[in-house]
């Protein structure tokens, strides 16, 4: 199996593939104080619970965009699972090609989105990925990632609304009934929801004036699938397709280690 691995932000997404097949899902907190006995001690408890031997691990790919956390999770990998790390980079084998002007830049989790992408969407790609930034990324039907745009993420204005207010409280961010709020509750939710779909499908339609193919427009993400709801433009939501964009590259470069 592959022992995929999406380090983000605020979470931390742990897949298992055995080929295509997603065997296992997990969520931890992203933790930048965590050390190698913290992550070994949280993935042990999962793959006993889960009955999952650490010699069906055939390989360990690990997508980060927190560089502090790099170097303990490369420690997990070769002292608990026995396999050298793959870290995904710009120079990696991804089945994409990065047509940007500086690929170093191009976060893990967006090569990991695009890969995916371009094995599963041939005619063409928008990558909505809502994170702790919002990011749109775009593939095109020869498989080249030409660039996209970030967004604010909705969790980190919701908190920082909150902290920087007086009177504003923290909510939890439900898709309102109606955009005209009557309490400060309901004006907060309507103006965080409609606002942030409303900017997404503007910087998807501002996109779409500047290619030359009709995209499939997928969302991904903690919070995509409440956007997807609502937007003029987002054809699907798929939970795991930074995960599937992991398998995929681990299959490109499983024998290079």
């Amino acid at each position: 199996m592959n022992f995929v691995v999406d380090i983000g932000n605020s979470n931390t997404v742990i897949g298992l593939y055995r080929n295509d097949i997603l065997v296992k899902r997990w969520r931890i907190a992203t933790d930048k104080n965590q050390t190698v006995d913290d992550i070994t001690s949280k993935i042990h408890s999962l793959m006993v619970f889960s009955k999952i031997e650490i010699d069906d691990i055939g390989c360990c790919v690990i997508g980060s965009v927190v560089p502090p956390l790099n170097h303990v999770w490369e420690r997990f990998s070769i002292e608990f699972l026995d396999k050298k790390p793959i870290f995904i980079r710009h120079t990696l084998n991804s089945g994409i090609e990065l047509k940007v002007t500086n690929p170093y830049e191009v976060g893990a989790d967006r090569i990991a989105n695009a890969a995916a992408a371009a094995r599963f969407f041939t005619e063409g790609s928008f990558i909505i990925d809502s994170g702790t930034a919002i990011t749109l990324d775009i593939i095109t039907p020869a498989k080249e990632y030409i660039g996209g745009a970030i967004m604010p993420g909705i969790m980190i204005s919701m908190e920082a609304m909150s902290q920087r207010t007086a009177k504003l409280p923290r909510f939890e961010l439900d898709r309102p009934g109606h955009a005209i709020g009557k309490t400060t509750l309901e004006g907060l939710q309507s103006g965080v929801f409609f606002g942030f779909v409303g900017m997404v499908d503007r910087v998807i339609e501002e996109s779409l004036r500047e290619i030359n193919f009709k995209p499939k427009i997928i969302a991904t993400g903690g919070l995509a699938g409440a956007i997807t709801t609502a937007s003029k433009y987002i054809n699907e939501f798929d939970r795991d397709l930074t995960l599937k964009g992991l398998n995929i590259i681990a299959g490109f470069n499983r024998e290079k280690k």
